[in-house]
């Protein structure tokens, strides 16, 4: 029913890819993303009613994955209203194709 697009404010589009900390190495894995950009996302995903996470990478690497984690341990009440994960070439897949993407696991739901 509702659609909505969360984009981060970035009106000269720098930055596209997310924010990694300074350090090289973490606990011999990738440094993780500050907290602070997940709340922001668990703050502008509150609203809705289903939410398809649809991320670039795999393992460790997969944001979507990392935020579906976050939202298990830090905000349950949003993380259950995640129908579904999804892989994708980010770069590769144009905005229709990624709508289209959600809108399948949503049909899938319902």
């Amino acid at each position: 029913a509702d659609e909505r697009k969360v984009q981060p404010y970035d009106p000269y589009h720098f930055h596209h890819h997310l924010i990694h900390r300074k350090e090289a190495h973490y606990r011999g894995e990738r440094v993780p993303e500050e907290d602070s950009f997940y709340e922001e996302i668990a703050k502008d995903i509150t609203p809705a009613t289903e939410i398809v996470l649809i991320g670039h990478a795999t393992g460790k690497s997969n944001a979507a994955d990392f935020l579906n984690e976050y939202l298990k341990t830090h905000h349950p009440e949003i993380s259950r209203r995640v129908i579904a994960t999804e892989n994708a070439d980010l770069s590769a897949v144009t905005e229709p194709e990624i709508e289209a993407l959600a809108k399948r696991h949503m049909i899938a739901a319902a």
